[in-house]
């Protein structure tokens, strides 16, 4: 019976306590910093773990230092061709201004029931809970019906190129449903805002400083774009809303121009990062973008600039009423926890799947808002409570 099953394994996973309070400090203390991204001590350990576990293991990469797992738990003459993915990655950002931490990025200290740490959260915590809810399976003598996919992946934090992507498109795996750990508070997220990445370049003419009429000045025309940016496309933005994810944004991260404080700027560049909403398009953004260019150059015979897309996610949107949506809210509703459906604050690899209609929630320990902080930490009892629900809606999927 589903009960005595369910009963088996939160068992299982309550004598486990200790052992994924120490495994998960082991992938803290493995650095994974990316840049560079060498994620291969982390990984090691992660595949110890998986085929001590009776799990069939496989890595993958496009670099070297850069593997990714595919570990597979399936019963020798499964019931059904299904296949569920369980996705998360081992990259961190950088520690940062190492100053500001009072916790050691890389001890894994815990207090107070919380370990401190870079990628404790985002999203070493998710990693751990997915395998040991893997090893949870295997101990309890749960045989699934289809297929179990986990997939520990590298690069998340500078694209997912490398990670996800790579592996959804080497033919390893074929899922029919996935479940992303990221930091959600163990909530159940089926959005998430989409992003484009502009590069965006004024040209000028040089001129020496004393006459500068003489020249043509990039940055100001630059400064001139921007106002226009505000004025024509992020003041649109802020009437936009989704009943799900935060509003749309547009940052300008970066700029860059000039040569020398006594020459008129012949070139300048920005980069911008707007987030768009699941009812809004790529395309759509870009040409918001284009036709401002577009418009100063109707009034402006002097200005000219080009854009240039340097980066692209498909936001996501599945349907709460989607199978695995579905599962997640009972297996929540069975832990005392809400089952609404929430969206996520940043961006994550579930933008690959969701690209490819396949149905992806977004489901791990941790507070988004800790991600990239100095003194990033997790709750250990919500480390454990997903790897409680990470069990349950595998053995629900793949019954």
């Amino acid at each position: 019976m589903q009960v005595d099953q369910d009963r088996e394994i939160l068992n299982t996973i309550d004598r486990m306590r200790g052992e994924i309070t120490e495994f998960l400090a082991e992938l803290v203390k493995a650095k994974s910093v990316n840049p560079p991204g060498d994620t291969r001590d982390v990984i090691e350990i992660i595949r110890e773990k998986l085929a001590a576990s009776g799990l069939k293991v496989k890595t993958i990469s496009v670099d070297d230092d850069k593997p990714n797992i595919v570990a597979r738990l399936e019963a020798d003459r499964p019931r059904k061709k299904l296949e569920l993915l369980f996705n998360s990655h081992v990259d961190t950002v950088p520690v940062g201004e190492a100053q500001r931490w009072k916790h050691e990025p890389f001890s894994a200290e815990v207090t107070d029931g919380r370990m401190y740490g870079r990628g404790v959260a985002d999203a070493k915590g998710s990693v751990a809970s997915m395998v040991m809810s893997a090893k949870a399976l295997v101990e309890s003598g749960v045989e699934l019906g289809g297929t179990l996919v986990l997939n520990p992946v590298s690069d998340e934090e500078v694209g997912g190129f490398k990670g996800a992507k790579y592996v959804l498109e080497s033919g390893e795996i074929h899922p029919d449903q996935v479940v992303v750990g990221e930091i959600t508070t163990n909530r159940i997220a089926i959005a998430e805002k989409g992003i484009v990445w502009f590069k965006i370049t004024t040209e000028g003419r040089t001129a020496h400083a004393s006459t500068p009429w003489d020249g043509i000045n990039a940055i100001d025309k630059m400064i001139d774009l921007l106002k226009e940016i505000n004025n024509k496309v992020v003041t649109q933005l802020r009437l936009r809303r989704h009943p799900l994810t935060p509003p749309p944004s547009l940052n300008i991260g970066l700029i860059t121009g000039g040569v020398k404080t006594n020459v008129v700027a012949d070139r300048c560049e920005v980069m911008i990062d707007r987030r768009i909403l699941p009812n809004e398009t790529i395309e759509g953004a870009t040409r918001e973008i284009q036709d401002v260019i577009d418009y100063m150059k109707s009034r402006d015979p002097e200005f000219r600039a080009n854009m240039e897309v340097t980066l692209t996610g498909s936001p996501i949107e599945t349907s709460p009423d989607s199978h695995i949506v579905k599962v997640a809210q009972d297996v929540c509703r069975s832990r005392g926890m809400p089952d609404e459906p929430v969206g996520y604050l940043q961006a994550s690899d579930g933008r690959f799947y969701a690209e490819k209609g396949i149905p992806t929630i977004l489901l791990g320990p941790g507070l988004a808002e800790l991600a990239h902080a100095p003194d990033e930490w997790i709750s250990l009892e919500e480390v454990v409570e997903a790897t409680k629900i990470y069990s349950l809606i595998a053995t629900r999927v793949l019954k």
